[in-house]
């Protein structure tokens, strides 16, 4: 029964990912065809790229999470430092994305804090094998 909802989760995973790629091949496809139609909007073209990527991240993550926790092999320690790894790891791209949103104005930490603990996190799960 696991090795089904884990069949399910990574097909569903790779739906994700393949979604966020077509559509925004076929944003920048239609942002270099019509550039007339984004040029009264108040926000730069790829926004509407960085909105569904951070969905896309989000949903990743909680799929992985589900995929750890049915992990039966390994015990709740490894587990939860495996699970705080993904998560400071979306954190972690989520901070970078809005460090590279403000052109670099915000604060680096943003993403440099997440990843040190993402880091720590999955370097403990590694040295328990």
């Amino acid at each position: 029964m696991k090795q089904k909802i884990q069949r399910i989760l990574n097909i569903i995973m790779g739906s994700f990912i393949g979604v966020f790629i077509g559509s925004g091949l076929y944003r920048y496809w239609h942002f270099r065809k019509y550039p007339d139609l984004y040029i009264m909007q108040s926000a730069p073209w790829y926004t509407g790229i960085l909105v569904q990527g951070l969905f896309t991240l989000v949903l990743l993550a909680v799929c992985l999470i589900i995929k750890v926790v049915l992990i039966k092999n390994v015990g709740a320690m490894k587990k939860a430092a495996l699970i705080l790894g993904i998560i400071f790891l979306f954190l972690t791209f989520t901070g970078g994305g809005y460090v590279l949103v403000n052109h670099g104005q915000v604060n680096a930490g943003y993403a440099i804090i997440p990843g040190i603990w993402a880091i720590i996190c999955f370097g403990y799960y590694q040295s328990k094998k």
